[in-house]
Parts: C-alpha cells; structure tokens; sequence
C-alpha cells in the first residue's frame, strides 16, 4: 500500500511539471528569443542614427575654432635715417580662438534629398523587422506542427501495438487450447515485432523534429512540455479569414519603400552637380593686431561659391548608379509580388482539394476500422485467416496515419497562407 500511495505521488508530481506549450506560447517564446529578431530591430537603430545625422545636416553648424602659431623670425624695418633701431612687425606668438557659424544657403536640395532617403530606408527597414517576424513565426509553426504530427503518428502506432499485442495474447491462449495453428501464432508475432519497429521509427522522427522547435525556442529540450493537438491547433487556425496578399504585403513594401530611397539619393547625388552657396560668420579673438601687439575682436562673415567642373568628378557616375539601383529594386517587387500571389493562390487551391481529401480519409478511418473489427471476429469464429485481420489492421492504421497527415498539410498551408498574405493575426482573436 505505500509503495502504491508513493506512486501515485510521484505521478502526480510528474502531472503538475509538465508545462502547456500551446501554438500561441511557442510563437511568443520564439520571437523573444530569437537573435535574428534582435539584429534586425538593431538594424533600425542604425538607420535611425543615420536619420539623425541627416537632419541635422540641414540646420547650422555652430563650432569653437582656434589656432596658435609661434614664429622664430619677424620681419622688420628701420624708419628713419640710417643707424636708426629697427621696428618689428607682430609677435612670435599668435593666436585666435572664437565660435564659427556654417550654414548653406543653396546645395539644391542635396540635405533635403539625402535626408529624405534616409527616412524611407528606416522605413524600409521597420518592413524588413516585421517580414523577419513572419518568417519565425513560419518555421516556428511549421516545426510544431511537424512534431504534432510525429507525436500524432506515435500514438497511433502505440495504439495499434497494443491492439496487435492483446491479439496475439488471444492466437496464444487459442494454440494452447488447440484451436490456433503454429503459422497463425508466427503471424501474430510478426505483427507484433513489425508495429515495435515502427514505434522505434517513430521514436527517432519524434526526436529529430523535437530537435527543429527546441532551436528555434531555445529551450533544451520538450520532455516536460505537452503539445496541444494536432486538432486544437487546426480549429485555431481555420477561424481566421485571410485575404490575398496585397503591396502591404511587408516584403513588397520593404522594396518599393527602398526604390523611393534610392531615387531620393540618386537625386541627392545629381543635386551636387548644381552650384552650392554656404554662409561663414565667426567673431573670435585674436593676437597681435597686425603691427600692433594688442588683442582685438574680429568679427567676420562671408559667402562661398562651388562649381563643380566635371573633370574629374565622379558624382554624375554615382548618381546613375543610384537610379539604377532604384530601378532593379523596383522590378524586384513587382517579381515578388507576382511571385506572392501565385504562391498564395497555389496555397489557397491545395487547400480547398486538402478539405475534401480530409472527408474522404475521415470516412475511410470508420470504414478500415470496422473491417478489422469484423475480419477478427470472423477470424475468432475460424471464418478468416489471421493473414486477413493482420492486413485489416495494417490498413486501419495506414488510414489514420493518412488522415492525420491530411490534418497536418492543412495546418501547413494554413500557416503559408498566413505569411504569405503578410498580415500577422493572432489565432486566439481572428
């Protein structure tokens, strides 16, 4: 009794440590743990430095600038008639320090334009994060799903074992009596030896497929944790409405918000091909003052003029290059697109031809069952060889392996049509 009362505490200790991972808790853990996901949010922080430092770009620049020179000679010059004392010009110190004020008055819109490219690229980039979101999600669904099915396959395989086992406890009890024969007794056993092989591989898919999902949770391993059913999942994911994958879509967009700024930065480069005008002020203080050794204020302010001459200047290059840059981009998304809808149609076609597979197999797993059920009994009454309830049993698993892997490319589908159509929907609240 306390062996017993011992066990049943242990079992229970087992039950309240396994943990719930459903769908929704393994696509949540995959996205905080994912260091892909991290790169590229860190990504957008670079662009958004780089955003930053073209804005300012459009504003003065305000700095303190200051010199000092020593000079070892200084010119000088007698006045007056000869033998007179020589006079020396400056002092073999002298300095400057003051603030410096740069602005430009006309770049034809080189900063605006650079600025602007800047802008659509970080945007570009937030698109970037959420396509990457999409395909964790992807493969983490996809490898859930897969070990639902291994452990789906398991179970059946242990199921019909069992069955097998249970019979072939009956073709024993029969050949002892004298009603079995010794070839019916070897069947059985074959049977029995050819379900264990199948559990062992199927022991080995589970662990390989077990392998995929822990990678993508970083968690070490799903002893303690229990799947939802492949049934549960299903009913989750038919309840949302998808609709077809539009230029929202957040691969499509990525390109097209790219084309928008390479052309900003090809015409950022095509603006410096035009005259710039720039605006200097400073007052700083200075010494000596020419000949005389005093410290005075020197206010200054100015206008500079560049003209680019075209010799020698690669500018008209890299500004082709841009463009062309910006238009291969753009193709790149009409081809994505085109590509997206094909593949969402494709999707959405297999699925409809996978719902009425799904009713063929359902009604083929109630039909395989019930013949194994009446081919034993006829065997039990010496109607049938043991030959035909171990095919009928064989047939009656093949059934619902099919239905399961039916449920399972559904789910797949399910989920490329989910990424493809790019719109990230909860499956708890469709």
């Amino acid at each position: 009794m306390r062996i017993w009362i011992v066990f049943c505490a242990i079992s229970i200790g087992l039950q309240s440590a396994t943990l719930e991972l459903s769908l929704q808790n393994a696509e949540q853990l995959a996205l905080q743990t994912s260091d892909r996901l991290k790169a590229t949010e860190i990504d957008i922080d670079v662009v958004k430095e780089q955003e930053n430092a073209g804005f300012s770009g459009l504003f003065p620049k305000l700095s303190l600038q200051g010199n000092y020179t020593y000079l070892s000679t200084l010119p000088s010059l007698a006045i007056g008639p000869p033998g007179t004392q020589k006079v020396t010009f400056g002092d073999h110190n002298n300095y400057s320090v003051g603030p410096t004020l740069n602005y430009t008055l006309w770049d034809t819109f080189a900063s605006i334009k650079n600025f602007q490219a800047l802008e659509k690229l970080k945007e570009a980039k937030k698109q970037d994060y959420a396509a990457t979101k999409l395909q964790i999600l992807f493969a983490t669904r996809f490898a859930y799903i897969r070990v639902q099915l291994a452990l789906e396959e398991l179970h059946l395989v242990t199921a019909s074992l069992e069955l097998a086992r249970s019979q072939q406890h009956d073709v024993q009890n029969r050949f002892k009596a004298g009603a079995g024969t010794q070839l019916d007794k070897l069947i059985s056993n074959r049977q029995v030896l050819g379900f264990e092989l199948q559990l062992k591989q199927k022991n080995a898919e589970l662990a390989l497929f077990s392998k995929d999902l822990t990678a993508l949770l970083a968690i070490n391993s799903l002893e303690d944790r229990k799947l939802e059913p492949l049934q549960i999942t299903l009913a989750h994911l038919k309840s949302i409405e998808l609709s077809a994958p539009t230029k929202e879509q957040p691969q499509i967009k990525s390109l097209r918000l790219m084309t928008e700024s390479l052309t900003s930065s090809a015409s950022a480069q095509t603006a410096k091909l035009f005259p710039t005008v720039q605006l200097f002020a400073s007052s700083t203080l200075a010494y000596p003052n020419g000949p005389v050794l005093n410290q005075i204020n020197q206010n200054t302010i100015g206008l500079t003029l560049s003209i680019p001459l075209y010799i020698g200047d690669p500018t008209w290059h890299l500004a082709a290059s841009k463009r062309r840059e910006a238009l291969a981009a753009k193709h790149r998304a009409l081809q994505l697109q085109t590509d997206i809808n094909r593949d969402f149609e494709k999707a959405h076609d297999m699925l409809s031809s996978l719902d009425e597979q799904k009713q063929l197999a359902t009604e083929d797993v109630l039909k395989s069952a019930e013949v194994a059920q009446l081919y034993y009994s006829s065997y039990k009454a010496g109607r049938s060889n043991l030959t035909d309830v171990q095919s009928a049993n064989n047939q009656a698993l093949q059934s619902k392996v099919n239905a399961a892997r039916i449920d399972a490319q559904i789910l797949n589908q399910l989920v490329s049509l989910m990424a493809l159509s790019g719109k990230e929907v909860s499956h708890e609240n469709p």
